[in-house]
């Protein structure tokens, strides 16, 4: 993936399609497409999700989205986790 979100959870989650789904919907002002390409591994007992953007994000384009997407985890139970966007 060229342009992605990284979430990376500190512990194995079970995450299903609501979370990715919301993850997409905070992120709506980069991935500009229908369809949304991610990847959930388990790596070193922590689950990664990555979700592949369509454009190239800014700095501060990548703040709001990691912010916007931060508040929505928060906001679903989930306290403990970091988040990338490239840029």
């Amino acid at each position: 993936m060229k342009h992605f979100i990284n979430i990376i959870f500190d512990q194995t989650e079970e995450l299903d399609d609501i979370v990715v789904s919301e993850v997409a919907t905070s992120a709506s002002n980069a991935l500009l497409e229908q369809e949304t390409n991610y990847l959930l591994e388990n790596i070193d007992n922590k689950t990664v999700l990555t979700v592949e953007t369509h454009v190239q994000l800014d700095e501060q384009e990548s703040d709001d989205v990691a912010n916007d997407i931060a508040n929505k985890l928060f906001d679903m139970g989930y306290d403990n986790f970091d988040i990338e966007v490239s840029v």
